[in-house]
């Protein structure tokens, strides 16, 4: 569910109105405040949308919070885990009423997608200045953690930092006072013609836009978009009340229950399911239907997961279904998203080095033959990735507010992907990982909430958990649980203690000044968000 705000300043005979639409991500947070805008507007389940994309609801959603107490008004920053809901119009949301100030707003049905109704009422009136049509947010997250296995030192030779968490966590992997990052999202509903643009600066900024898949390691962050994080244009045929919405650029995933802004979830620290099992962003084409007013469609092409500049010639293709039965106009009972993304996702060249006494030959099967006064390297040429190495990737989301202080979040992720059994192999053996996320959270009072997440994560093969200290993890089944603790102080400042247990079957957490490896690691982590809603 979208929620549209206004602040109106006054300077001498000027008048400047700041509009700003807040996504609900019902999965995670219980904040009626509203996230940035989100991608592809629809009501999917607390999908891994993001708050960054307003005109498009397909981030997350915020979880319904306990009624506020009608005495006083002030928003929260919304906590929106995404959540499945409505497939929301692609542009604008539906008008919500703050919460009273001094209490945590309560948070919009999961991934509400708002009818045409909702959207020409949010619409601004005809004599309104034309800046009134934008919808705006900004905020900047800063946090403290401390890791109890102190590893040292907290950066390596190449600038990573290794705070004994860094395999797992997405954002939060330094040690006592950072920085993860600012950011500003701006967007115009499609009335047919809209768009977004949401920009970070900091450190998460610089790692959200450096997890591609490419081997050559080149990601965004390499081509000049480490601040980009959304940026896309919506166009909908049928204007402000049409139920398509169609988005070309770079947006937020449709799928997931968790989003990278952490006063969009129920927790601080995003989990093992959210950051090694699913995709965080696309660059392509998005197209949201609301085919009714509970049931919705999203469709994607894009170049795979997590890039903008395509590493080879294949697309990767992407449904979701979203269903919900409502309780209220804030709540689900039940809401489910159900969504598959399958593509090449690898390389389609090798860069090819020969070893002296040869020289780089395109017809030999390894790049290379006997000879001098020829070039010693070049690049092999391997279509064949992308018609057999294919990753499959199929996720669930449900959510459910049965009270109005209540909101609980299932999401669940199978993934399977064909490699080359070795670089210069014509055959390919199929991957598979999975995992599993079940969290709550309770508003205990209008101020103050408590929410709990756990997680099981498996990967056989290491596909997705990578490497640590130039090792690679394989075979881990890794299980989390984070207990967090989320304060109001007033309506532009959200407060949440995180304290935290990983655990793996294997040796993967940095542990003390010698490269010691554990298998466990606990940590406390105090996120203090400040944003304009």
């Amino acid at each position: 569910m979208a929620v549209r705000r206004h602040w109106v300043f006054g300077l001498g005979g000027a008048r400047l109105a700041l509009g700003i639409t807040a996504l609900g991500a019902p999965a995670l947070a219980q904040n009626a405040a509203a996230p940035p805008p989100a991608a592809a507007a629809l009501p999917a389940p607390t999908v891994q949308g993001s708050p960054a994309t307003p005109p498009v609801t397909p981030l997350p959603t915020v979880a319904p919070v306990a009624p506020v107490a009608p005495s006083t008004p002030a928003p929260v920053p919304p906590t929106a885990a995404t959540a499945p809901s409505a497939l929301p119009p692609a542009a604008s949301a539906p008008e919500v009423e703050p919460a009273p100030a001094g209490s945590l707003p309560e948070l919009p049905p999961t991934r509400h997608v708002a009818s045409p109704s909702e959207e020409s009422e949010a619409q601004p009136a005809a004599d309104e200045p034309w800046y009134d049509a934008f919808d705006g947010r900004v905020f900047a997250d800063a946090y403290f953690a401390w890791n109890f296995n102190s590893p040292k030192p907290q950066l390596r030779e190449n600038d990573d930092v290794i705070a004994g968490n860094q395999v797992i966590r997405a954002f939060d992997s330094a040690r006592g006072f950072a920085l993860s990052w600012a950011g500003l999202d701006i967007s115009h509903a499609a009335q047919p013609v809209g768009g977004t643009v949401s920009l970070r600066f900091g450190p998460s900024a610089k790692r959200y836009n450096s997890s591609c898949l490419s081997t050559s390691g080149k990601c965004d962050a390499n081509y000049g978009l480490e601040n980009v994080k959304q940026a896309f244009a919506s166009f909908r045929p049928g204007g402000a009340s049409g139920p398509v919405t169609i988005d070309f650029g770079k947006f937020d995933t449709i799928y997931g229950a968790e989003v990278a802004e952490s006063q969009d979830n129920m927790n601080y620290t995003r989990g093992v399911l959210y950051w090694l099992g699913q995709p965080a962003f696309h660059t392509g084409l998005r197209a949201t239907a609301e085919l009714t007013p509970n049931v919705g469609l999203r469709a994607l092409i894009v170049n795979g997961w997590n890039n903008t500049i395509d590493n080879n010639s294949g697309k990767t293709f992407g449904l979701q279904a979203i269903v919900h039965a409502p309780r209220d106009e804030s709540h689900d009972w039940v809401s489910a998203a159900l969504g598959y993304l399958g593509g090449p996702e690898r390389d389609d060249t090798l860069a090819v080095t020969c070893a002296a006494g040869s020289v780089f030959d395109a017809s030999s099967p390894k790049g290379c033959s006997p000879g001098t006064n020829r070039p010693t390297s070049g690049t092999v040429d391997h279509p064949s990735s992308n018609t057999k190495g294919w990753r499959h990737f199929v996720d669930l989301l449900v959510t459910s507010d049965p009270s109005d202080a209540l909101h609980v979040v299932f999401n669940a992720d199978l993934g399977s992907e064909s490699l080359r059994d070795s670089d210069f192999s014509a055959n390919f053996t199929a991957h598979t990982w999975l995992g599993a996320m079940l969290g709550a959270r309770y508003l205990v009072l209008p101020v103050f909430a408590v929410a709990a997440r756990g997680e099981l994560y498996k990967d056989k093969d290491g596909v997705t958990t990578g490497s640590v200290n130039g090792l690679a993890i394989t075979g881990a089944t890794i299980s989390t649980a984070t207990l967090t603790l989320d304060l109001l102080p007033t309506k532009n400042l959200l407060v949440r203690l995180d304290n935290r247990l990983d655990h793996s079957t294997k040796q993967i957490f940095p542990s003390g000044v010698h490269d010691d490896l554990t298998g466990s690691v606990f940590t406390s982590t105090l996120g203090v968000v400040v944003t304009t809603h």
